[in-house]
């Protein structure tokens, strides 16, 4: 009997000591607290904002769409190298990419010349990078920071028996992004840093958009990114990853960086302005390239929902009152729609009480997360018996819809849906990272832009207009028998999810059995 008593203490303490093990990580207790500083005084963005008058005088801020992954590139890389002072970029998913290793190297060369660089990266993408990550950080003017971090830094085995003991925990992502300089210039929206997110992949391509910001509502956007900085989830790679950093690392890193532009310069975004050395227009210091506003509000979860600390989401809440107070006409474009009992309900009733809903998402064959699609699957019968337009974007469909003229000898297989945005009876309109579903509302911490100003409005308008094009999307119906069909504006009509694969339709259709829709 003593020895079963012996056991089973010492399978507890295993037990215990693998808890307490799994803790989230801690940052180092020396580190500094970042403050809110100035805008830059000085460098090429602070120049031009000091002599335009809404922005100085008026309170009023610049924006401008950035509804093509070229262009959305661009600015990434324009405003970089106008930096004078600091970059702050925080993101969800940073792949090791022609994208992500062009603007891993922006950010090197602008650390080279002094500009201070602070790397804000969720744990989702970044799990694996330790050393890349380490060997960057260890520049004397960068710091990279990873957001509610594994303690396993690699293998699919041990991530698993981690995530057994701190699902809780895990299963919470910082999912908003922003990217600032010198406290003058913001990009903030839905759009990741990968190929696909630029429209520069042969295989798979997103539709996506972002807003850049200039002017005083950029202080916003960096304070945001402090308070997740500064969040105790924020780990450094120091401290994540000991033995990982040397500073000879540093010099292998950014010459093994070099060495890979160099080899793959025939790559589409290398071809690119500014990118092929030859003159580019630079609107980013033209004032006529922004709507200067005053009618706009930045909403942004606070950091501890993205460590499962939180009580609430300060964007759902901002997002289900304007739902509220919708008249006459609700416009949806969301990748992950998953509207669950509650959203259905509320879509429902607006619907049949005389408010025009239509909602663009993915279909079956176009969307990333199979899984995702069936707690959406599952509510389009309701939806349709209210009267919502549903359509669903085609997967061989434009990812950039507003530009169908312009080709730049990128042909995807596929394409996906990946822009969030909503228009509230043409009148106001959110763009931001926020997906309709439970995960974004309860799970992640999310952000976005609430935009009242009539060209704008009616630009993102048009843009959604874009997306129901038959050439773009479905137009989900019923048949005379209460089925589902699919129309694609060609008088053809699909009986089944058109496209899908079998895999997709297999998870899908589990997903609308099992009783996980709280978690999609």
């Amino acid at each position: 009997m003593g020895h079963w008593k012996l056991y089973g203490a010492f399978v507890l303490a295993a037990v215990l000591g693998l808890v307490v093990g799994c803790a989230p990580m801690q940052p180092a207790p020396d580190r500094a607290w970042a403050k809110l500083a100035p805008p830059a005084t000085d460098g090429p963005l602070a120049h031009w904002l000091e002599g335009y008058e809404p922005a100085r005088i008026d309170g009023k801020s610049g924006f401008r769409l950035l509804d093509e992954g070229a262009e959305a590139f661009r600015w990434r890389v324009m405003s970089v190298r106008k930096a004078r002072e600091r970059i702050q970029v925080q993101a969800y998913i940073w792949r090791d990419d022609a994208a992500g290793r062009v603007l891993m190297g922006e950010l090197l060369a602008a650390a080279d010349r002094g500009v201070q660089v602070s790397l804000l990266l969720d744990d989702i993408d970044a799990r694996g990078r330790d050393a890349k990550l380490a060997a960057i950080d260890q520049h004397s003017h960068i710091e990279v920071r990873i957001f509610n971090p594994f303690h396993t830094r690699e293998g699919l085995l041990r991530a698993s028996a981690e995530f057994f003991f701190r699902g809780s925990d895990l299963n919470h992502r910082m999912h908003n992004k922003a990217w600032v300089v010198d406290g003058h210039l913001a990009i903030t929206g839905g759009r990741n840093v990968g190929d696909e997110y630029f429209e520069a992949s042969p295989d798979y391509n997103f539709a996506d958009l972002d807003l850049v910001v200039a002017g005083p509502l950029v202080r916003e956007i960096e304070q945001s990114f402090l308070d997740f900085w500064n969040s105790p989830g924020a780990i450094g790679m120091a401290r994540l990853a000991p033995g990982e950093g040397a500073p000879e690392r540093l010099a292998v890193q950014q010459g093994a960086l070099r060495a890979w532009v160099a080899q793959n310069h025939t790559h589409p975004l290398m071809q690119m302005e500014p990118l092929n050395g030859l003159p580019v227009p630079q609107p980013m210091a033209d004032a006529a390239a922004y709507v200067w506003t005053a009618q706009a509000e930045f909403v942004v979860d606070a950091e501890a929902k993205a460590r499962g600390r939180g009580d609430g989401s300060r964007v759902a809440d901002a997002l289900a009152q304007r739902l509220l107070e919708v008249e006459r006409e609700l416009l949806i474009m969301s990748p992950y729609f998953v509207p669950g009992r509650d959203g259905t309900a509320q879509l429902s009733h607006m619907s049949t009480s005389g408010v025009r809903v239509q909602v663009l998402t993915n279909s079956l064959a176009s969307n990333d997360v199979a899984f995702t699609h069936g707690g959406y699957a599952r509510r389009r019968h309701a939806l349709l018996d209210a009267g919502v337009e549903l359509f669903e974007l085609r997967p061989t469909g434009p990812p950039r819809w507003a530009r169908l003229e312009r080709d730049r000898d990128i042909h995807p297989s596929q394409a996906s849906l990946h822009t969030k945005l909503l228009v509230f009876d043409r009148e106001e309109a959110f763009v931001g990272s926020f997906n309709m579903d439970p995960r974004s509302a309860h799970t992640n911490s999310e952000s976005g832009m609430f935009l009242r100003d009539p060209v704008l409005v009616e630009r993102l308008a048009e843009l959604y207009g874009q997306g129901l094009r038959s050439e773009v999307a479905y137009r989900v119906d019923r048949d005379a028998v209460g089925g589902l069909i699919w129309r694609d504006g060609s008088g053809n009509a699909r009986r089944y999810e058109p496209k899908a694969g079998f895999w997709q339709r297999f998870v899908s259709g589990m997903t609308r059995i099992l009783p996980v829709e709280p978690l999609l």
